[in-house]
């Protein structure tokens, strides 16, 4: 029997790419750094193309009214896989095809198996807490910096018994004929670029901060407010492109960007009420299908300004005064807003060069780069070794449900 297959990484592309190796029976180990499954789909509120729930992708590019839902698909559930959560590769020898890797299991403070997610341990300590009504494992997750007397107490009082805080980490390791990496990427924290004030004042944020905020199960219930004080915002600037295309940052295109803001841009404008917003920006990207997304910004009201911002200064009612040069009028306009909200590039996470290293593969600005960039096999990255999603550099989610296919089809066709 053929040793089971590595998946490194849980968002969008891990759990396909798990799933369905694990339906055509074939044994995976799915690793997660984090506590729960879904990756930066955890935090989006909404997914572009279909405005789903996170949870629930569409299947395929050309066929949009197919779903698959991982909150329904019983993952952890599914004999044919093995999930490791709060885990990283520490080690990895062999040969293509026998690999040995040696993980680092984080410490199972709480037992998934167990945890029937009843909220007492929540009511009895701030250690304790669900990311999510449909994480993945469904269970609550602990936090040992937030311990306090609450914590022992709700371990004790455990119904199920689910609770052990004196786990520890444990180190396994495994044999395995393929890895599959689909580590995802990471938002660029821009507070690097001194011109928009990233981190020197608590309203301006990045777009996967928006996302939390005006997500509903969020800490505002979905209400748009100021981080500052907690008061509703209603007026909101957008600016595309921070520190991509950029030789200072990333050079590249991080290509969802745009999409990205238009989403949150048109449920501000549609779904929230007497909110306006602007878009600063050096060109609109919206490929394919995605045209909508910009027409409908235009008919909701949203301003597009073409330029750059040039100052920003903030006001002792928490609003910020920011100066933007339009190209298109050749003139500096101002405005006053509550929330200024940038698009930053998408970077590939800790520990991708690491692994770029170890496994001796290419490296394309940073992420997994292809094996043979003349070929089609977009997904091959090295010998038994793939690679799928935003792990190769920024995708949307149906493409890197599509690159997870691939992979999935090469090894499965490699087994014949």
């Amino acid at each position: 029997m053929s040793n089971p297959v590595l998946i490194i990484g849980a968002g969008v592309a891990g759990l396909t790419a798990a799933v369905e190796l694990a339906d055509s029976g074939i044994k995976t180990i799915l690793i997660e750094r984090q506590e729960t499954v879904g990756g930066n789909a955890l935090d989006l509120y909404k997914a572009f193309p279909t405005d789903d729930c996170f949870y629930c992708f569409e299947g395929n590019r050309w066929r949009p009214g197919i779903r698959k839902c991982f909150y329904r698909s019983a993952l952890t559930d599914q004999p044919n896989i093995t999930l490791r959560m709060n885990s990283e590769v520490d080690e990895i020898s062999g040969t293509p095809g026998k690999f040995t890797v040696k993980l680092n299991v984080g410490p199972e403070y709480v037992n998934p198996k167990k945890c029937t997610m009843c909220g007492l341990c929540i009511e009895k300590s701030k250690a304790f807490r669900l990311i999510s009504p449909q994480c993945q494992p469904q269970a609550v997750v602990y936090n040992p910096e937030r311990e306090d007397d609450g914590a022992r107490q709700a371990e004790e009082d455990c119904p199920t018994k689910a609770i052990n805080l004196d786990a520890q980490p444990t180190e396994e390791t495994v044999q395995i004929s393929d890895i599959i990496i689909a580590t995802g990427y990471h938002e660029m924290q821009p507070v690097n670029v001194d011109e928009y004030s990233y981190g020197k004042h608590p309203n301006i944020i990045t777009q996967l901060e928006l996302a939390k905020i005006i997500d509903p199960n969020g800490e505002s219930s979905g209400a748009l407010v100021k981080p500052s004080d907690g008061k509703p915002a209603k007026q909101v600037m957008m600016v595309q492109c921070v520190g991509s295309r950029d030789e200072n940052y990333y050079p590249f295109c991080s290509k969802i960007c745009c999409i990205f803001a238009l989403k949150h841009a048109n449920i501000l404008t549609q779904e929230r009420e007497d909110v306006r917003v602007s878009v600063v920006y050096m060109d609109i990207r919206t490929y394919d299908r995605y045209e909508r997304y910009y027409r409908d910004a235009r008919n909701s009201g949203v301003e597009f300004i073409r330029g750059r911002v040039s100052l920003i200064q903030s006001n002792e009612d928490d609003t910020l005064d920011i100066t933007v040069y339009d190209s298109l009028l050749n003139k500096y306009l101002k405005f006053k807003v509550d929330l200024f909200v940038l698009s930053s590039a998408l970077e590939p996470p800790d520990g991708t060069n690491k692994l770029i290293e170890t496994l001796g593969l290419r490296s394309a600005s940073g992420f997994v780069g292809i094996a043979d960039p003349a070929s089609e096999n977009e997904v091959v990255v090295g010998d038994h070794v793939y690679a799928c999603g935003t792990a190769l550099g920024p995708a949307e989610v149906p493409e890197s449900v599509t690159q997870a296919r691939a992979v999935v089809s090469k090894i499965l066709q490699s087994r014949k």
